[in-house]
């Protein structure tokens, strides 16, 4: 067997190692959510996102990894640092993870929680491993954005605060009414990670 085919069926290996391991968490997500009765849970972006990003990985599909990469790779980058703030330091930072702290045992909630530690790293080195062929991920990304923002406030009650649709989840008053500031907000940071990632040497898109 010579070297190309070995290093092919390694990679179809990892990617999908890492296609199982997100598709199993985004349904552990779901049924955790269902199995405590609070089922708004599932509208979490990252629940979705981690579905989508197996089904993508799985499926050889680096369009719908990486759209979900754009969406998230902001909110779960801050995500880790109030995280690991609060970890190392022992005092809150943003307030995003505290709920994390409040009890010390360790339940399945909290197990899922831990893949904002990786997904977006573990993704981004699928899609390289994949190869991309276009730069335009970023379409999904926004009209995701819009149905999951519908959803949330159609389907969920506003003290669950559903990817922040309600309220902020940071202090933060920019003057504009909410909604506006929420769309504001989630397309820049998609924007912004779209634009830096195109640029990556080794993510380049393969023609």
């Amino acid at each position: 067997m010579d070297l190309k085919r070995r290093t092919k069926i390694y990679e179809n290996l990892i990617l999908n190692l890492i296609g199982v391991l997100f598709l199993g968490l985004g349904i552990a997500a779901i049924l955790n959510s269902l199995h405590i009765r609070n089922p708004m849970q599932v509208f979490w972006m990252c629940y979705l996102s981690l579905l989508l990003m197996g089904i993508g990985i799985l499926t050889r599909n680096p369009f719908l990894v990486m759209s979900q990469v754009y969406i998230l790779a902001i909110p779960v980058f801050i995500w880790d640092i109030d995280f690991l703030y609060q970890l190392i330091i022992g005092q809150p930072l943003f307030g995003l993870t505290d709920y994390f702290f409040y009890e010390r045992a360790l339940n399945l909630g909290k197990v899922i929680s831990l893949q904002h530690l990786f997904s977006v790293p573990l993704a981004i080195y699928s899609v390289y491993i994949i190869g991309r062929k276009r730069n335009d991920a970023w379409k999904w990304s926004f009209i995701q954005i819009t149905l999951i923002y519908l959803a949330v406030t159609l389907f969920t009650a506003r003290e669950k605060n559903i990817n922040c649709v309600f309220d902020p989840c940071i202090n933060f008053y920019s003057g504009l009414p909410y909604r506006l500031t929420w769309f504001i907000i989630f397309f820049t940071m998609t924007f912004i990670t779209a634009l830096v990632i195109n640029n990556l040497p080794f993510l380049k898109v393969k023609k």
